[in-house]
């Protein structure tokens, strides 16, 4: 039987060409040519709190979490959109004061690795664990999205998968590296504009179409009607503690989240953030409405879902115009976009300062940074798009890897930043065996769909660098205080 698909290629195309010729042009028009590394790499630390919002709010969205939201509100109702959308929105605040601490002690500086360098100076292994858990998480980013694009793509329009996946990422590319974090920063403002208008006018459409308020509350138990108790305990076990515990450590492995944080100005950190946290809540909240309409008795019976995943596409292509569908291929491009910029830029801020000044050309210019940067967001351009189109990857392979990185880095970066006697052992050992632990365990455990041992490995890989960090630092009487670092408090500009 020939599949069937929800607009035509030549649309899909069309759009996605439309969207790529818009975004250029606005980057063309807002933005310039750097005049310093600095403002290539973190917008000259000046951005103000509601684009800093808006750019962190939208990096954190890629296209699967448009389409998780529904399905989870639709496949477990109350509980679980709440156990999606309360540790993604958490996570900000988590990460705030994390952000704060950071710049106090490095006001200048530019990810957590050159952090490390600075705290445990002729201890090159830690700058590499941390560095190297930072480049695997931001890759896993650029990997995933590529990937999620090309499949989503292909599933609503037949786009071919790997022609979706070059396409996005050339996209993102080109104003990356070519205009750098300001680029970055003006995409993700249009970006969270186009999704939030497209689903605050989707949703109230479809909600009166299917019946109003009483068809949404219909479907708060989800499709079986099991899960109307929000708090429900078994979706709390199951799903709370490990999406809890894997979106709050993912910021902390984030250059993407730390970049933004070095580009706010000081006293702007905390509010951005929040600002951010808050903003971006607004997407799941909502968009989840889809899962409850799908799940309503009436509009359940009318429907034939075949894929959870597309829940909210099944219910627009059922209920509204035709044309519709494209608001969701633009949610979808422009999702995927936001992160996978983000994540250029990450990685040729994390290349050009933690490998290329750090161990290659101490003394380079703003020019040779600015280029360095541009050669790291290529390379991981290529390396990532290279992966995605590897046949039979899974998205749950590259998940199950940076979730595992972003894990290993919990526990051992917040003693850093924190523990004065945090020793240079314990610093090294507690990401690196956490991470060793962790991943095979946590992959197993997905892998062969035991509830409790994914709830265990979860839980494992933030205890092991709790507990390795902590006997490391007892036994080892080397400390490393902040003193050599602090001083530069008292005369950064970016402080007053």
């Amino acid at each position: 039987m020939e599949k069937i698909f929800f607009i035509s290629e030549q649309n899909g195309w069309l759009i996605f060409l439309a969207y790529a010729i818009a975004i250029i042009l606005i980057v063309w028009f807002f933005t310039h040519k750097e005049k310093s590394a600095d403002e290539h790499l973190v917008a000259n630390r000046k951005v103000p709190i509601w684009k800093g919002a808006f750019s962190i709010a939208v990096t954190w969205i890629w296209a699967p979490a448009i389409f998780i939201c529904a399905q989870k509100s639709y496949e477990q109702g109350l509980p679980g959109i709440f156990w999606f959308t309360f540790p993604n929105i958490l996570c900000f605040f988590v990460f705030a004061p994390l952000a704060v601490r950071l710049r106090r002690l490095i006001p200048k500086g530019y990810s957590m690795p050159e952090f490390l360098n600075l705290r445990y100076p002729n201890k090159p292994h830690i700058h590499i664990i941390f560095m190297t858990i930072t480049f695997g998480y931001d890759l896993g980013a650029i990997i995933i999205n590529c990937l999620a694009g090309g499949i989503l793509l292909h599933t609503i329009s037949g786009i071919d998968i790997r022609l979706a996946i070059f396409a996005l990422a050339a996209i993102a590319f080109i104003y990356s590296a070519w205009r750098g974090l300001p680029g970055s920063i003006i995409t993700d403002i249009i970006q969270m504009a186009v999704i939030l208008f497209i689903g605050l006018i989707l949703i109230p459409w479809a909600a009166v179409k299917t019946g109003g308020i009483d068809t949404i509350v219909q479907g708060f138990g989800g499709v079986s009607g099991k899960f109307g108790n929000i708090f429900d305990p078994w979706i709390a076990f199951s799903f709370g503690i490990p999406a809890t515990l894997g979106l709050i450590s993912g910021p902390i492995a984030d250059q993407m989240f730390y970049q933004r944080a070095m580009s706010t100005n000081y006293k702007n950190i905390v509010k951005t953030f929040v600002y951010g946290g808050l903003l971006f809540g607004i997407v799941p909240i909502v968009l989840s409405v889809f899962g409850f309409i799908a799940a309503s008795p009436a509009v359940n019976s009318v429907l034939n879902i075949q894929d959870s995943q597309m829940v909210g596409v099944y219910v627009v292509q059922k209920f509204l115009p035709t044309w519709t569908l494209y608001g969701f291929v633009l949610m979808a491009v422009c999702g995927l976009s936001s992160t996978l910029d983000s994540a250029f830029c990450a990685v040729g801020s994390l290349g050009a300062n933690d490998i290329y000044k750090r161990y290659i050309n101490p003394n380079a210019n703003d020019k040779k940074i600015v280029r360095a940067s541009r050669v790291f967001i290529t390379i991981f351009a290529l390396i990532g798009v290279s992966i995605a189109l590897i046949p039979g990857i899974q998205l749950l392979w590259i998940f199950l890897i940076y979730g595992a990185l972003a894990s290993a880095a919990l526990i051992p970066t917040i003693l850093v930043l924190y523990w004065k006697r945090l020793s240079a052992k314990a610093a090294f050992w507690g990401p690196f065996l956490s991470f060793l632990v962790g991943l095979p365990l946590s992959i197993y455990a997905n892998f062969s769909q035991n509830t409790n041992l994914i709830v265990v490995a979860a839980v494992a890989s933030v205890l092991i660098g709790l507990i390795v960090c902590v006997l490391f630092s007892i036994f080892d009487h080397e400390n490393y205080e902040f003193k050599q670092f602090t001083s530069e408090l008292e005369v950064s500009d970016q402080i007053e």
